[in-house]
């Protein structure tokens, strides 16, 4: 099986975050439970589940990974481009529209 952890939006923010061992969410990819076995990357799943009941998180899933000199890289250029984080200039982000 590869190695795989779970991502989510964080709710509120929409931010992009990672389920860690301890049940939190993070945004920085090396901090998320990845793991071989199918049977724990399940179980790290239905707890995603259980923090979408909670109005935490939404969209949760699972992305494959592979973990290059002990630092988790993604194997998806879409999990790459998620990991890297927002891709609109931050000076742009908080300009108000104008019709």
């Amino acid at each position: 099986m590869p190695l795989k952890a779970v991502t989510a939006n964080r709710l509120r923010e929409g931010d992009v975050v990672y389920l860690t061992e301890s049940g939190l969410w993070s945004n920085w990819l090396n901090q998320a439970c990845a793991s071989e076995d199918e049977t724990v990357q399940q179980d790290l799943l239905q707890r995603a589940e259980a923090d979408v009941a909670a109005r935490k998180v939404v969209a949760p899933y699972l992305i494959e990974l592979i973990e290059v000199d002990g630092i988790l890289q993604p194997l998806s250029t879409r999990e790459n481009i998620r990991a890297a984080g927002p891709t609109v200039r931050a000076d742009y982000r908080n300009v108000p529209l104008v019709a």
